[in-house]
């Protein structure tokens, strides 16, 4: 492109000033075609990685659900009836938890879940799950509810915040054989702050920087989806606060999340 400046040379010629372009609009959509072909194929991936975990986790309580129900109509005794009912039940409930946690966590993916704030006052949740899960400690381990204000109030969903203490104390009781967990909250500053402490197996330093990701399981072998963690990182986010865990493998593991008393 060659365009005049008005002005002149020393001997009296004009100036040109040359130039030159590139015609980017193509290149911008080339690229921009370039990262949603990457977005598609990321969001394969991780929609084949689900369902291909997913199907294992329904599988195995589905399998155990319709082979006992046979056996209690077999079964010769009530003893035997009584056992597999048990069976049955149990496996009832991972199936129920398990479509659960993947409703939640398509609400909670789409932004379509919807919390409900009131004024709830802490130590009455956290004496309720006390009760809740007392009694399913192994008699190796002691459960406590540290002391806490009993009057300390926030504004927020009852029902989110025992669903984000019920999964962490869960999974230290799922995970400590000896010793004590220790569950409470303290106010820290505008914010209140949660925690749960047990002396369980503790998480293998490669794998706490994955936990709060889908599928981030603290041990392959032990029974879940590994969608708990991922799902109470998202509530608590939600809420407006946030979440992580201090952990050393063979001492324990500390679970600190937290939420702001107003909202």
């Amino acid at each position: 492109i060659y365009a005049i400046t008005g002005k002149t040379d020393p001997v009296g010629k004009p100036i040109y000033l040359i130039g030159g372009t590139a015609l980017i609009h193509q290149r911008k959509l080339m690229e921009q075609e370039l990262r949603d072909k990457a977005k598609v194929e990321e969001s394969n991936r991780l929609k084949s990685a689900f369902l291909a975990n997913m199907s294992h986790e329904i599988r195995t309580p589905l399998n155990a659900i319709v082979g006992f129900s046979k056996l209690i109509i077999e079964a010769d005794n009530e003893c035997e009836k009584r056992q597999y009912a048990d069976i049955v039940e149990h496996n009832s409930t991972v199936l129920l938890n398990l479509f659960n946690d993947i409703l939640d966590l398509s609400a909670l993916e789409a932004g379509s879940l919807e919390l409900s704030y009131h004024p709830v006052r802490l130590k009455d949740i956290c004496l309720q799950l006390y009760e809740l899960h007392v009694k399913s400690v192994k008699p190796e381990v002691r459960l406590v509810l540290d002391e806490v204000d009993s009057q300390l109030c926030i504004q927020g969903d009852w029902e989110r915040i025992s669903q984000v203490l019920v999964n962490l104390i869960t999974n230290a009781i799922k995970f400590t054989s000896v010793g004590e967990i220790h569950f409470g909250f303290q106010k820290k500053a505008d914010m209140v702050q949660f925690y749960i402490s047990d002396t369980g197996k503790g998480i293998p330093a490669e794998r706490v920087a994955t936990i709060f990701q889908r599928f981030g399981k603290i041990d392959d072998f032990v029974q879940g989806t590994g969608l708990g963690l991922t799902i109470c990182r998202m509530l608590v986010e939600k809420m407006g606060g946030r979440i992580w865990v201090r952990s050393k493998q063979g001492e324990g593991t500390v679970f600190y999340f937290t939420l702001p008393m107003a909202k």
